[in-house]
């Protein structure tokens, strides 16, 4: 018989996945530290919380929110799916309304993504990321017999659900964040049991849909087309002046890089150093061995991801299988598309960095989505014990309760 209520030790959570994400969100605050060193015309502004303050903050709270779902059985999180999928349409209509009503005055870098909340603000597409992953994970196993080749009954009617979030975040705009999230979308449901000719056809269908966004978009087009030579007269000092002022910091970093914190396309040169090209900065100031360190980290990530996706599926929870394996692309695909923009071999694209990147929504979303692997992780142990889900919460300072 399983035992109820079994104290779990703290020494069942993945000490080398836990450790990697402490080693990301370091390097995180030592970096946006060293991009945001303030110019001799900012001289004046309170250096700490200008600095490293803020996102301190956005740390401290992402680990808290990591801890708390640590708590939250995955069967929740499932029986929860269509309810949380609901909550994130709604929030994203939000912020349609506030652009609709706002004018200009909520125009930020001429798009509207976030919703305030007091002194702070936060953006429903970044919680879009993981309720869509949840979402999808629970319609692929209720509708794992229909998936396969049933594409009117099985694809399209969670394919108009997606049209509704696609069509919203385009408004705002924000064609980044419906890349990742259409894309994690349709790996998950591959990984569900979809088979390849459907794979194709819907795959086909979003590239084409992707380009044709863009070709009907002047300042979309213009960025394509400096991708091919971003640093040519008539691109550098327009739609081609981010990925510029990236390459050279990247020649200035070389294999060893110019040192920590004296990098030079920060300093007005690089637009958004400590978000959108923080990467960049760690070209530039870690060189070679820096860059490379990160995304063998995020492999590694990645790696983990699946190898708990599949002990949760090897313990015949699809569910907990598809949604571990769906972190690990989400956030290795938003890593490796910020790293493609950052180097030019992708054409210029706003994302953050997962973990490292300044913005308190993304930092909130994928340490919640950390807590959630954790949590698989742990549930797969404890079934590999013989012990059962149980859920409690008793107060002990080295122990969880399950």
């Amino acid at each position: 018989m399983p035992k109820k209520n079994t104290i779990l030790d703290l020494k069942m959570v993945d000490k080398n996945l836990v450790l990697m994400i402490f080693i990301l969100l370091l390097v995180g605050v030592v970096m946006v530290y060293s991009a945001k060193l303030p110019l001799p015309s900012n001289a004046t502004e309170h250096v700490f919380w200008y600095q490293i303050g803020t996102h301190s903050l956005h740390v401290i709270i992402g680990l808290l929110a990591l801890l708390l779902f640590l708590f939250i059985p995955t069967d929740f999180l499932e029986k929860t799916s269509g309810v949380l999928f609901g909550l994130g349409i709604f929030l994203l209509f939000i912020v349609v309304l506030r652009k609709v009503s706002g004018g200009d005055e909520v125009v930020v870098d001429g798009a509207v993504r976030s919703i305030p909340v007091g002194l702070m603000s936060f953006q429903p597409s970044e919680l879009m990321k993981l309720f869509v992953l949840i979402f999808v994970s629970a319609y692929a196993v209720r509708r794992r017999d229909r998936i396969h080749d049933a594409l009117l009954q099985g694809i399209l009617p969670i394919g108009l659900l997606m049209a509704v979030i696609v069509t919203f975040l385009l408004y705002q705009p924000d064609l980044g964040s419906t890349m990742v999230i259409t894309f994690s979308a349709v790996i998950i449901l591959f990984l569900g049991g979809m088979s390849l000719k459907i794979l194709a056809f819907v795959t086909g269908f979003l590239v084409t849909f992707s380009l044709f966004i863009i070709y009907i978009t002047p300042w979309r087009l213009k960025r394509l087309l400096s991708y091919w030579d971003p640093c040519a007269i008539e691109h550098s000092q327009n739609a081609g002046y981010q990925l510029c002022n990236a390459l050279v910091a990247f020649g200035n970093g070389g294999i060893l890089g110019t040192g920590l914190g004296v990098g030079q396309a920060k300093l007005g040169h690089l637009p958004l150093p400590h978000t959108d090209f923080i990467f960049s900065v760690i070209g530039e100031e870690l060189g070679f061995f820096g860059i490379s360190f990160i995304l063998l980290t995020f492999c590694y990530f990645l790696y983990k991801s699946i190898e708990i996706g599949r002990s949760a599926m090897a313990n015949e929870n699809l569910f907990s299988g598809l949604l571990a394996q769906g972190i690990g692309v989400l956030i290795a695909m938003q890593a490796l598309i910020h790293a493609g923009v950052n180097t030019g071999l992708l054409p210029t694209k706003g994302l953050t960095l997962p973990f490292i990147s300044y913005g308190g929504s993304s930092m909130l979303v994928v340490c919640i989505a950390v807590g959630i692997l954790l949590r698989i992780d742990i549930e797969n142990k404890v079934k590999s014990f013989g012990f059962d889900n149980s859920f409690s919460i008793k107060r002990k300072w080295k122990s969880i309760s399950l």
